[in-house]
């Protein structure tokens, strides 16, 4: 499930043009490199039906991605890159996913990051470096020495996506135009470390799957992954009381979808799930606009030093966990619950989905 950031009662302004962005240059001002990890509580979220589906389907199997996916995509930190899951990140992302994600996954969905070709293809981890990323020593730009976790170099965030079915009406139209199946992307998790918000770190993470590393200052090309999986949504439900997380999306150029999903979270009140939604408007041969592609919103990742003290962890529901880790129609989403409570569990419910 995606679970995105989430506190009690903040508002932050909305931009005006949505931008999703190549890294900016890193803000001295911004939070420090080095404070005590704090705990990033995030919201939970659910996907586009009202209760979870028993299977996946099983027809949709795209090809996973073939190439080899470069090492070192940059962020505006100066000490942090974003990178692909290797074996030697799994046990601190999980360590970190426990800590900032108050529901206890399975191994298995960890492991799948690396053994599972098309999930691998789509998420990432953000990895803080000893040294400034420029500085470092030529033998360490390698994409075996990046992706190793030597030193202090540490995980300090990371993203999961699943590939989805896009509707029935809408993916034979766009196959009738001789088209690649079109595919949603749904983001699973979102997660960084408290003191790395507010430097674009959260951003890069997103964008590192959208984008290619560009230093063009016109636009930024959609990336090879989105061409090759025929990318054109992507799409992540937010809390409805979560004004802070909503925020986050809409500067980066998602849009809020019309209503609320009703009894998301029996557990808590309310108990709705908004649904954001990105449309990729792209052709192959050219660039995103500059207006989709510069981000004005980096300030909005900024933090007060008392923001920290409104956040809130929100415990999973007692219920038999599910493996969640296969491609899925994007009306066949699972969803998940959290209250205040000691256990941490997925939950399963069996009711029947709404269409």
């Amino acid at each position: 499930m995606a679970y995105q950031f989430f506190a009690k009662a903040h508002q932050s302004k909305q931009s005006s043009s949505p931008p999703l962005s190549p890294p900016q240059p890193y803000n001295s001002n911004r939070p420090p490199i080095h404070p005590a990890p704090l705990v990033f509580p995030q919201s939970t979220s659910s996907t586009a039906t009202s209760k979870p589906p028993t299977a996946g389907d099983s027809t949709f199997q795209p090809d996973p991605y073939p190439q080899s996916i470069p090492a070192g995509y940059p962020t505006p930190h100066p000490h942090v890159t974003i990178e692909t899951v290797s074996t030697a990140h799994i046990p601190s992302l999980t360590r970190i996913t426990g800590l900032l994600l108050p529901i206890r996954y399975p191994n298995s969905f960890y492991t799948a990051t690396i053994t599972d070709p098309v999930i691998a293809s789509v998420s990432r981890v953000a990895i803080y470096h000893d040294h400034p990323v420029a500085a470092a020593p030529a033998s360490s730009s390698s994409p075996s020495a990046l992706g190793r976790n030597t030193g202090t170099d540490k995980v300090i965030g990371g993203i999961r996506c699943r590939l989805e079915r896009f509707p029935q009406v809408t993916s034979e139209l766009l196959k009738s135009q001789n088209q690649k199946e079109p595919t949603n992307l749904y983001i699973q998790t979102l997660h960084l470390l408290s003191p790395y918000r507010g430097t674009g770190v959260a951003a890069s993470l997103f964008n590192s799957l959208i984008f290619a590393s560009s230093d063009s200052k016109s636009g930024y090309r959609v990336s090879d992954l989105v061409k090759h999986y025929n990318i054109r949504t992507v799409t992540a439900h937010v809390h409805e009381a979560n004004e802070e997380g909503l925020n986050w999306y809409l500067a980066r150029g998602f849009q809020l979808e019309d209503g609320v999903v009703e009894n998301y979270y029996r557990r808590l009140k309310p108990s709705g799930a908004k649904i954001v939604r990105f449309v990729i408007q792209r052709s192959d041969d050219e660039e995103v606009s500059a207006n989709n592609a510069k981000d004005e919103g980096e300030s909005r990742d900024e933090k007060s030093p008392d923001d920290d003290d409104d956040w809130e962890k929100i415990e999973a529901e007692d219920g038999e966990e599910h493996e969640d880790h296969g491609v899925r129609p994007i009306t066949d989403s699972k969803s998940l619950e959290r209250e205040d409570s000691g256990s941490r569990k997925r939950k399963a419910d069996d009711e029947p989905q709404r269409q």
